[in-house]
């Protein structure tokens, strides 16, 4: 396929991961116990029906509630259990995520969840041409572990849940700023914004009226959407009737004899001497077998969730070094609420990257007004001293947008492949500190990942000690490393350059992740190179397919699906990709730069 977007139309992780080993599934059940009036009932046909007025009431309450279907899951004793993170599952509380549920499950994973179920319901509730109408989920507003989790966060979503601002997306261009500066009444002043502050509730129970969504946006119809989601339904079973979740043997011993090939020949130049050809050559294996840990973090080599977490722990640990269990609690997250600049963790990179004017937050809003020459210098130096940036859900703190951050950003576009090839440093960092985070010492999980880091800094130090020198030592290092950085690349090739924007509650899964996600094109000799990224729309909408059958379900499924329904499936070759990522961070720094010189003729006085 030619290089270039193949626009089709012009129309602009799990929530439990796959087949949890059913004894750990089991015991979570029986500790979780749902509610004693559903754990009596014999067959789900006696459950209770609840209305949708009822499920917010107790959602506000506190209460951790899912919809899939007509059926209402009460996940609270599940959420410190769940193996895809708290996350994947919170950000769908008071929704129904029956396309996310059966992307990322397995029947029997489904069948068994069944004992969470408490209630249907009510099918007055749920309206045949627009489905149900979704609520708010609390941590989309700010609001986790029965509390607000910080004076900012999650404030815009706050907003729109109190008539403040409008169902549009918050992105912006900074060259408003100039323009609209020195207009009146045009912004609500900080003073208005801290008395708002003010009245927001610290924690459950909250409003109920909180939890209704905002309008959709333009150009989401939800009847639209509605009538997409029961297509993918469909097309997600042809899919299983088409038996592309089976896996290919033929397609992993290939795999395999690759790594074996790339190993083989790091040792033997490594026991010849030839070190930084070693080194080069072990960055390759890094590069390559990696894919196969993201294949089993998604449970799609054997679809058994123990023995494939059991191949990504001993690809991820020992030999790399990394984390799966941090890399599955960071990637489903991801896969669920793709692109959005406040949730996704997959586009959040302060104070290296912003691919959105979202990120570039200068204030707080709980900040105050002050009046008078002296105060206004005064509150000028503090915010010097006390720079701001936007909220994150997942790391839960601010991603600052200070002095460091204005510098990077405003060169991110020329930096880019120089920060990428230094990449696998950050994983190392975000892995060690996922492991002290969550450290469970009755966790066999957790001890295997802590063990197997420990062995490969045992052998890779040993590695760098065996060099002459330490010239050559830290050539190995670097080379090693660096020749990883493709991957890197490859990564956010997909999403970098597609829509942050955020359209709200009622779009759907497909719809999502068409817009937000670019495939790469190639001959399909050079998959391996790709180890299946490429597909990265496919891959989003059926994350448990095997790699090696996802061309087939591009070619006979999702283009044939976007094409039907409207949808824009975004293609560009490898080169021109990474032109459109470059131009999206050129984008952003060159608003960086706009906003210096607001921020230096405010100083001038020139605006008022």
């Amino acid at each position: 396929m030619p290089d270039g977007s193949q626009q089709i139309s012009q129309r602009p992780t799990a929530l439990l991961t796959d087949d949890t080993q059913r004894q750990h599934l089991d015991q979570a059940v029986r500790a979780a116990a749902p509610s004693a009036d559903a754990a009596s009932l014999s067959s789900e046909r006696k459950l209770p029906i609840m209305r949708r007025s009822r499920l917010a009431e107790r959602i506000a309450a506190g209460e951790t509630l899912v919809l899939h279907a007509d059926r209402v899951y009460k996940l609270d004793a599940w959420l410190s259990r769940h193996p895809g993170g708290e996350l994947a599952i919170l950000h769908f509380v008071g929704r129904d995520a029956q396309d996310e549920i059966e992307a990322y499950h397995s029947d029997g994973t489904l069948r068994r969840m069944k004992n969470f179920v408490i209630a249907r319901l009510d099918p007055r509730d749920v309206p045949k041409d627009v489905g149900y109408k979704p609520l708010t989920p609390p941590v989309q507003l700010g609001y986790r572990s029965g509390k607000l989790d910080h004076p900012d966060a999650q404030w815009t979503a706050w907003q729109q849940a109190q008539g403040g601002l409008d169902g549009q997306s918050e992105e912006y261009e900074v060259e408003d700023l100039l323009s609209e500066a020195n207009a009146a009444g045009i912004a609500t002043t900080s003073s208005e914004r801290a008395n708002a502050q003010a009245s927001r509730p610290q924690g459950f129970p909250l409003p109920v009226t909180l939890l209704e969504p905002p309008a959709p946006p333009d150009g989401i119809d939800p009847a639209g959407e509605h009538a997409i989601s029961m297509a993918y339904r469909e097309m997600h079973e042809q899919v299983k009737v088409a038996g592309l979740y089976t896996l290919r043997p033929i397609g992993y011993a290939r795999e395999l004899a690759r790594y074996m090939l790339l190993f083989a020949s790091f040792a033997y130049c490594y026991a010849q001497g030839y070190f930084l050809l070693s080194s080069l050559l072990l960055g390759l294996f890094w590069h390559q077998v990696t894919f196969s840990a993201h294949d089993a973090g998604h449970t799609g080599i054997t679809g058994v969730h123990a023995i494939d977490r059991a191949i990504g722990i001993l690809i991820a640990s020992p030999i790399g070094g990394l984390s799966i269990g941090w890399w599955c609690d960071n990637h489903d997250v991801h896969h669920l609420v793709t692109n959005h600049p406040e949730h996704d963790p997959d586009i959040q990179h302060m104070p290296f990257f912003a691919i959105s004017p979202n990120f570039l937050v200068e204030k707080s809003p709980s900040s105050k007004d002050v009046s008078g020459i002296a105060e206004a210098e005064q509150a000028r130096s503090e915010e010097v001293k006390a720079p701001y940036g936007l909220w994150s859900s997942y790391y839960r703190r601010v991603l600052l947008f200070d002095a460091p951050s204005r510098f990077f950003l405003r060169h991110q576009h020329a930096l880019y492949y120089i920060v990428m090839s230094l990449g696998r440093f950050n994983l190392y960092a975000n892995s060690y500190g996922f492991l002290a985070k969550t450290a469970r010492f009755n966790d066999i999980w957790w001890w295997a990942e802590v063990s197997g880091v420990g062995f490969f800094w045992a052998w890779f130090v040993a590695l760098l000690h065996g060099c002459p020198d330490w010239k050559t030592r830290i050539g190995y290092l670097l080379i090693s490393h660096i020749a990883t950085s493709p991957l890197h690349v490859q990564i956010v090739l997909s999403h970098f350059a597609q829509s942050s924007d955020d359209l709200g509650l009622y779009e759907s899964f497909p719809s999502r992740q068409v817009r937000t996600t670019m495939d790469v094109s190639c001959p399909s000799q050079l998959d391996f190179l790709h180890g299946g990224l490429h597909m990265q729309v496919s891959h989003h909408l059926f994350p448990r397919i095997p790699r090696h059958n996802l061309r087939e379900v591009r070619d006979r499924f999702v283009r044939p699906f976007c094409e039907k329904h409207g949808l824009r499936y975004t293609e560009y070759g490898f080169v021109e990709g990474n032109g459109l990522v470059r131009d999206t961070l050129r984008n952003v720094a060159g608003q960086v730069k706009l906003l210096g010189k607001v921020a230096k003729a405010q100083a001038r006085g020139e605006l008022h």
